[in-house]
This record gives C-alpha cells, sequence and structure tokens, in this order.
C-alpha cells in the first residue's frame, strides 16, 4: 500500500464535497498513510480552526506545487486543481480527480484529452455513467470507484426526542436547484397528530425567488451558516425533502442516519443506495407520495423509532470506516501498480 499521498485543496465544515474530503482524511490516517495538504488559497480561519495539522497532517504552502515532487495527488471536485493542474502534473507521481457531481467541468474534459488526469474516483454507478461519457473517448480513461467514510462521530444518534410537536426540516444550500417547486405544498398537506413545527435551514433570495412566497408562520427560515449542522439534526424528527437536482450520494443524507432524523425524499440517484424503502427512510417518487409518507411518519410513532435505529445500523454497515479502508485499499493498490508500470516503462525506453 502507498506511505503517503497529498491532498490538493483543504477540508472546510461548509460544502458537501468539503466535509466528505474531512473525513477521507480521517479514513487515511486511520490506515497509517502520511497525509501531505497544499491549499490553493491561503486558509480561512474556518479551515484553521480544523485541527488537522494535530491529526498528524503535513502542510505545504498554498499553490507550492514544485513540493509536490514524487507524490501521488488527489482532489475533491476542486475546480482550481484543474486550473493549475498542468503545473501539478509535472511534479507530482500521479494525479487523482474526484468528480462528486453529475455533470463535468469543462477543465475536466480538456485535460483528460491531454492525459494530464490519471485517475478520475467515483462513489456511485449513476454518477459514473453521468460523467464518464464526456471523458471515455479522449486520452487513457482510468475510473476507479471508492465507498467513501462518514465519520459519525460527528453527528451523535437521538432517540428520545420530544413528541408535543411533530418537527421536520430541511437543510441545504440557498440554490433554487436545491429546492423541489412543491416543497411547501407538501409541508402544508401533511398531517400529524400533533402541532407541525419546521425548520429550513439555507432560506434565501435564490430560494424565495423560486417559490415566489416566504415559508408558512410554523416554519422557522435560517439563512445558509445560521445553525451548526448538528443542532438542525437534533430539532428535527424528520428530514423531509424534494430537490430538482439529481445527488450523487448525499451527505445530507448520513448526517441524518446518524443522527436519527427521518429521511423522506426523492426516490432516485443517491438517495436510493442510501435508503431501504420503508426500512431505513422513504422514497417518494411524487409530491403526493411525499404527503402520504410524511403524514405516516407523523402519526407512526413506533415505526419512526424502528426506522431509525435501522438507519443508523445500515450507514455503520455501509460507510463506517473498515469499508472505507478495505474501498480505499483496492484504489492504492491502482496507484502503486499504475506507478510501477510507468517506471518500468521508462526504464525500458532508456535502456534503447
Amino acid at each position: 500500500m502507498i506511505e503517503s499521498l497529498c491532498v490538493i485543496g483543504h477540508p472546510s465544515r461548509l460544502g458537501g464535497a468539503d466535509t466528505e474530503l474531512d473525513h477521507q482524511i480521517r479514513c487515511w490516517l486511520s490506515m497509517g498513510i502520511e497525509v501531505h495538504l497544499c491549499p490553493v488559497f491561503a486558509l480561512d480561519n474556518n479551515q484553521k480552526s480544523m485541527g488537522f495539522e494535530e491529526m498528524g497532517c503535513i502542510y505545504h504552502e498554498h499553490c507550492d506545487w514544485a513540493s509536490l515532487e514524487g507524490m501521488h495527488c488527489i482532489s475533491f471536485c476542486n475546480a482550481e486543481f484543474l486550473k493549475y493542474l498542468p503545473e501539478i502534473k509535472k511534479y507530482s507521481r500521479t494525479t487523482t480527480f474526484v468528480n462528486c457531481m453529475s455533470w463535468n467541468f469543462e477543465l475536466e474534459i480538456e485535460h483528460q484529452k491531454q492525459n494530464l488526469i490519471d485517475f478520475h474516483l467515483y462513489q456511485t454507478e449513476h454518477s459514473y455513467q453521468q460523467v464518464s461519457k464526456n471523458l471515455k473517448e479522449h486520452g487513457i480513461y482510468r475510473p476507479l470507484f471508492f465507498q467513501p467514510y462518514f465519520h459519525a462521530e460527528e453527528f451523535p444518534f437521538i432517540d428520545n426526542r420530544p413528541t408535543d410537536k411533530f418537527r421536520f426540516g430541511r437543510i441545504s444550500r440557498d440554490d433554487s436547484g436545491k429546492f423541489g417547486s412543491e416543497q411547501l405544498w407538501i409541508y402544508e398537506t401533511m398531517t400529524a397528530p400533533v402541532l407541525k413545527e419546521g425548520l429550513i435551514l439555507g432560506w434565501g433570495a435564490n430560494t424565495e425567488s423560486k417559490l415566489g412566497t416566504k415559508p408558512p408562520q410554523y416554519i422557522q427560515a435560517i439563512p445558509e451558516g445560521g445553525l451548526t449542522q448538528r443542532a438542525f439534526y437534533a430539532q428535527c424528527e424528520a428530514i423531509i425533502m424534494t430537490t430538482d437536482t439529481f445527488e450523487n450520494l448525499p451527505r445530507v443524507g448520513f448526517e441524518a442516519m446518524s443522527s436519527g432524523s427521518i429521511l423522506i425524499v426523492d426516490d432516485r440517484g443517491g438517495w436510493q443506495l442510501e435508503i431501504e424503502d420503508g426500512v431505513t427512510g422513504w422514497l417518494c417518487k411524487d409530491h403526493r407520495e411525499f404527503v402520504y409518507k410524511a403524514s405516516r411518519c407523523a402519526f407512526e410513532k413506533e415505526e419512526r423509532n424502528i426506522m431509525r435505529k435501522a438507519a443508523r445500523e445500515r450507514l455503520e454497515k455501509y460507510w463506517g470506516l473498515q469499508s472505507a479502508m478495505d474501498s480505499w485499499a483496492q484504489v492504492f493498490e491502482q496507484w502503486e501498480k499504475y506507478d510501477i508500470d510507468a517506471f518500468e516503462q521508462k526504464d525500458a525506453l532508456t535502456a534503447l
């Protein structure tokens, strides 16, 4: 197995890819790998406070590409990595790009044509199908898959929740695509045996412009960063959210499963991998099914309790530390194989 790697970019507590990178670094460190960090910007206070140096990570000056000499370099959905890739490639041993989206970056395609990306890494088959079609025909395309690690300790499981109200919520960026047009209609139409109380984290001008109205009085709307994610899940018995986007492998799902919040979400994309319908959460094909399943969740207390525990067990089984370490070991094996093959080819050319 490889001894070290270098992350191009830096994790943060904001954004799905940044949070995911945080968790993968913890996994790599648990595997005994020396992790280097080469940021693409000077670090902000949020990033400085994350404690990676104390964990054992080795820092490089931002954009110090010469310091990457002979290193395996990886980046998670970082546009700046793609921007600087021609320089990074001069020094790195291998380059790996993790596309967490369901669409391609323009420079991702351009640099694939130039053979600047040695490996493309994916979490899900459906994401791969979406983005690979623009990459397969250009250069040497080496797709790999990994099972991501979710660090559940940051989202403690809350079992005995108050039942005086049915508390629900949704969380995302203030991105119009993240809000389904029927979201507020679902909240208004679903029923509960007690008063409903909602919480939307990530409300802003983009969302209000799309929906054309503010939430009803029983729903508190908070802008991005107005509440910690941990506090958000502690307040929400259920996460009821529909989007217009095609989600890859939503971190919201992992956070909710870890926290004991029941997921009621779209029956497509990464939600289908995270949730076993009716067992660890609810999948909905349309807004009327959302209303039925959200109402059922509100009425069936015992079913909720069984479901939240089953979801937590599923999270540990598929996205816990051991499954992630096994998955990453296979990725690193391919990096090593590529490195050996490249060395042998270079040696053969020198002999000629």
